[in-house]
């Protein structure tokens, strides 16, 4: 593993997600090491030869620099933590910049924070139970947990650095019984391999909403996707090639979605789709 510390002239960085306006990336590359992850399209702008999952940037001055990238910005705008990266991969219990950053939200002036100022984290790390402490400091906050599969002995293929699927959910219960707004990104959807239904069954009343995603594709995952799936189930194999090109079917597991959502009684925030029909490079 090969981690290294650099600094960054920016830590709040323009976001197209919706109702923020900024994503917060602490590090660069993420140890977790998902053979899915779409993040992996980083390696083209920093001049890492290292497999995905086996080098981390620490951008060590990310707190001094939010502290100048906060003055730009405008009322009601807010920020995700984190975009390309996992804000609390195993060197945030080292090196605790996504704490400073917290910290350093929490102690904005009293006007921004009333004017708005939203935070929302995305994990699969049970770490962030660490920052408790802050986290209820903040007015407008959001804890997610990306949970694709279920079945452990799969995770551990698919995410093998990840907290475990039990730990994740037991830690949003935490944050619920907390008072922290809480959320699951069901992401992303494995055909043959994510259980729709015990996974909603999981998160009833725990979350108050969830989203969904298809496989994103494009981004030079799908040959570690697919032998991590020949490694879970040889014979699964074909229908899962067959089934991430397949409108048809992305349209039933849309609808699946929606329906367990409405059985299970948890809204849905979103359903994103990365259906890809030519070549995927």
């Amino acid at each position: 593993m090969l981690i290294r510390e650099i600094e960054t002239k920016h830590i709040l960085t323009h976001s197209k997600l919706p109702g923020l306006g900024y994503s917060i990336n602490p590090y660069v590359g993420c140890q977790h090491a998902c053979v899915y992850c779409y993040a992996r399209f980083m390696k083209r702008f920093t001049n890492h030869d290292e497999p995905w999952g086996q080098f981390v940037d620490v951008k060590t001055n990310s707190a001094k620099v939010f502290d100048k990238d906060i003055l730009r910005v405008k009322p009601g705008e807010g920020a995700f933590i984190a975009s390309v990266t996992d804000a609390y991969q195993p060197a945030e219990e080292q090196y605790k910049l996504t704490r400073s950053l917290l910290e350093r939200i929490a102690d904005l002036p009293q006007d921004l924070i009333c004017n708005g100022f939203a935070v929302s984290i995305l994990t699969k790390s049970e770490l962030v139970l660490r920052d408790l402490d802050i986290l209820k400091r903040l007015k407008k906050i959001s804890v997610g947990f990306s949970i694709a599969i279920m079945n452990e002995t799969a995770s551990r293929l698919f995410e093998p650095l990840c907290s475990p699927v039990q730990q994740r959910l037991a830690a949003l219960k935490t944050l619920r019984d907390t008072g922290i707004r809480t959320y699951a990104f069901i992401s992303p959807i494995l055909p043959g391999i994510t259980d729709l239904p015990a996974t909603f069954a999981a998160l009833e009343g725990i979350v108050e909403y969830v989203c969904g995603e298809t496989l994103n594709m494009r981004c030079g995952n799908l040959t570690d996707v697919l032998n991590a799936v020949s490694l879970f189930n040889k014979g699964l194999r074909p229908a899962f090639e067959q089934n991430i090109r397949s409108r048809s079917y992305w349209k039933s597991v849309e609808k699946e979605f929606y329906e367990l959502a409405k059985k299970h009684a948890i809204p849905v925030n979103n359903f994103f789709h990365h259906i890809e029909s030519g070549p995927i490079y």
